[in-house]
């Protein structure tokens, strides 16, 4: 049996003899599975698509914020679908509301949302630290080199 170099496109036949090379392309990326009496299809992680069915609801939530009646800004309307935001300072909703556009048209044009899930959740991290106790003058000691540490949630 010969070996298929499998790269972004595959053909059907490619799939029915040798699925394992198609599925290893697949971790890898999206391949086009072409058709000889039909439109290609798509094979990719589920993951993928659950990315990006997640930053399609963000970005619907951010259309229908900034869409909203009223007079208050776009950053107090985004309070509806990220309530923890309250946590925050008005001048850090601000910055938030700014962030989070700039990385959603930034995702979108290179059709990857990791970057935007990462900023959605270092936001979300800065609420529950705030709403924890802690303050931007709060006294850090900050590390030349950091240095592991035991995870505090790990039972004992």
């Amino acid at each position: 049996m010969s070996t298929v170099m499998i790269s972004r496109t595959a053909s059907s036949s490619d799939l029915s003899r040798n699925p394992a090379q198609v599925f290893r392309a697949a971790d890898e990326g999206p391949v086009t599975i072409t058709r000889r009496d039909g439109e290609p299809l798509m094979l990719l992680r589920s993951k993928t698509v659950e990315r990006e069915h997640e930053a399609l609801q963000l970005a619907a939530s951010l259309v229908a914020a900034s869409l909203a009646p009223g007079e208050s800004s776009f950053a107090d309307r985004l309070l509806i679908p990220f309530p923890w935001l309250g946590f925050l300072p008005a001048q850090q909703r601000e910055q938030f509301a700014s962030e989070i556009v700039d990385v959603s048209r930034a995702c979108a044009s290179i059709s990857s949302f990791d970057r935007l899930f990462v900023v959605l959740s270092e936001w979300k991290a800065t609420a529950e630290a705030v709403a924890s106790g802690y303050t931007p003058d709060t006294e850090l000691d900050w590390l030349d080199e950091s240095e592991a540490v035991d995870d505090p949630r790990a039972e004992k």
